[in-house]
């Protein structure tokens, strides 16, 4: 029989599948203030990160998906997709989440406010972020302090084939940054067997990540571990759900 969270899972890609994904339009510029787990202290934060994301500044995030060369004008992760995270979180109930790269930290950030309010769920470190650059772990780490969800998270600095390894299983949901996408098919490898039933996998930005999107799709072949959804959130998120 299919675990709990596999089921709440499955509901919830059937909900994607019927239309209930946040569309690709202008959201509140207060980023956070609609989602009802935020921390005052986060919202804040968030609201201060994504206040100046105009519509202008949402289609160059949908641009700089797409073709790599306005990738200076883009935020690692738009508010739509933070949001949707953060539902997400809410939905599976989600207990421990793994991101692979840091970029700016505030993907960390939207996934730890989510996680501090999930019923049953770890007291700390409820989120595990792999990061290659000592400069970019740290960053990570002091806006995480500045939001005050840092006690939520464990920013970890090492190379995938040893850090993977340490894991604990099973994950909830992993976060896919742009980081490790050069050794794309050894995380995948590693990150599989450590997924519960149901788990998601996310890939913000797909549509240019060729050779994240290559092992991905491989995955999700009829025969593969993963059954997979492309959204349309900044020009293509991939969500993959573990069979």
């Amino acid at each position: 029989m299919p675990s709990v969270q596999a089921s709440r899972n499955a509901q919830s890609l059937r909900f994607a599948l019927m239309g209930g994904i946040p569309p690709m339009t202008p959201v509140d510029n207060s980023a956070a203030s609609s989602m009802t787990t935020a921390s005052p202290r986060a919202r804040a934060f968030l609201d201060a990160r994504y206040s100046g994301e105009h519509p202008q500044q949402r289609l160059l995030h949908w641009l700089a998906a797409c073709w790599p060369s306005a990738r200076d004008a883009r935020k690692p992760l738009s508010a739509t997709s933070g949001q949707w995270l953060q539902q997400l979180i809410a939905a599976t109930r989600a207990q421990l989440v793994v991101t692979l790269g840091t970029a700016d930290g505030i993907a960390a950030v939207w996934l730890a406010d989510a996680l501090r309010s999930v019923p049953g769920g770890r007291s700390n470190r409820a989120l595990i972020g792999f990061e290659h650059n000592p400069a970019s772990a740290q960053r990570a780490r002091d806006v995480l302090r500045r939001a005050g969800v840092s006690r939520y998270v464990d920013i970890r600095c090492d190379a995938p084939s040893q850090a993977l390894t340490t894991l604990d299983a099973p994950i909830d949901l992993v976060l896919l940054l742009d980081s490790f996408d050069a050794e794309a098919a050894l995380v995948l490898d590693l990150l599989l067997p450590k997924l519960r039933p149901g788990a998601s996998l996310v890939v913000p930005q797909i549509g240019r990540r060729r050779q994240m999107a290559a092992v991905v799709d491989r995955h999700s072949a009829a025969d593969g571990a993963l059954s997979s959804l492309r959204l349309p959130i900044d020009g293509g998120l991939q969500w993959s759900v573990k069979r």
